[in-house]
């Protein structure tokens, strides 16, 4: 026996028996304006165009028309969608998983990065100091002794650095040559030369231009390292035989973190007996427990900050 479908606006009922369909339309849950259909497929008609269906009042409440277990969607039709509830519930499951993951993951990995950088920056620090002595020992070669730490004239007035005299052993002969040693290094001929930026004299993780703590500089690039006053003084170039100690022990230069002074400062000079990481006149870096200096065998070597001072003399 075929199976018959009643459909009502969007709704459809069925399977049904023909017995089932005209007692629905003798109690009047079926009516002539509902639409059937004889079968799985095909096309639906009006009620009122099946044979010996209608027999009874009418009624117009479609509310009472028993849906059930006999009631399902239209074979032709979409499905009803679905509530998407329990999906956005496992998809904000595993986004609030994967960003406590990688949360966990940064969490491991930042101390490592961090120690990777400070590794590298450290480095970086060492090599500088090592192409500084080595410019140093080509000077004095050159001139047989160490450049002073400083030039300042007759009446006391600062003239250039001790880095500013290395600038050709450094690969800067073009900027050397563009200075008047005539002048001052402050004076207005040479003001563009020493605001050059010379990474060779600059750490990282060091600002490379002066603070406001540091005072204005007029435009002057820094100098992270600084000369050993006791080797490297005002007027005064130690050379080699003069050093004692013996040149794996002495100091020539080093880093600093205050007291910032410009490369072409010629008082850029540290005593290392004031200890390291301890004053602006001692010698002091950013790296965590002491300091690079460059020794006079143009090893470097890192210093802790914990030395006895007694020991720097």
């Amino acid at each position: 026996m075929a199976n018959w479908y009643v459909k009502r606006g969007s709704q459809v009922a069925g399977p049904l028996t023909r017995e089932r369909l005209n007692q629905l339309a003798a109690e009047g849950k079926v009516q002539k304006t509902d639409l059937v259909r004889e079968g799985e497929e095909g096309e639906f008609h009006p009620a009122s165009d099946v044979n010996d269906l209608f027999t009874g009042s009418e009624s117009p409440a479609w509310d009472e028309f028993e849906a059930g277990p006999e009631t399902q969607p239209q074979p032709s039709h979409a499905a009803p969608k679905k509530s998407n509830t329990t999906l956005i519930v496992i998809l904000a499951v595993i986004g609030v998983g994967g960003i406590f993951m990688v949360m966990v993951l940064v969490a491991l990995l930042l101390p490592a990065v961090e120690q990777a950088r400070e590794a590298a920056r450290r480095s970086t620090s060492k090599n500088n100091l090592k192409q500084i002595g080595l410019a140093l020992h080509n000077y004095h070669d050159m001139y047989r002794q160490f450049p002073v730490g400083g030039t300042f004239d007759k009446a006391g007035q600062p003239q250039h650095s001790w880095a500013t005299q290395l600038l050709p052993y450094l690969d800067h002969k073009t900027l050397y040559e563009q200075i008047n040693f005539d002048q001052p290094w402050t004076a207005a001929d040479n003001r563009e030369p020493f605001k050059t930026r010379l990474h060779v004299l600059q750490s990282p993780g060091m600002p490379y231009d002066f603070t406001e703590a540091e005072g204005d500089a007029a435009g002057y690039k820094p100098a992270h390292y600084a000369a050993n006053s006791r080797v490297l003084s005002a007027n005064s170039g130690m050379d080699l035989r003069k050093i004692k100690d013996g040149t794996s022990n002495t100091i020539l230069a080093g880093e600093v973190r205050s007291g910032i002074k410009a490369w072409g400062d010629p008082t850029n000079f540290r005593d290392p007996t004031e200890g390291i990481n301890r004053n602006p006149r001692g010698f002091g870096s950013k790296f965590k427990g002491g300091t690079h200096v460059l020794l006079g065998d143009g090893s470097v070597r890192f210093l802790s900050e914990d030395i006895d001072p007694g020991v720097l003399k």
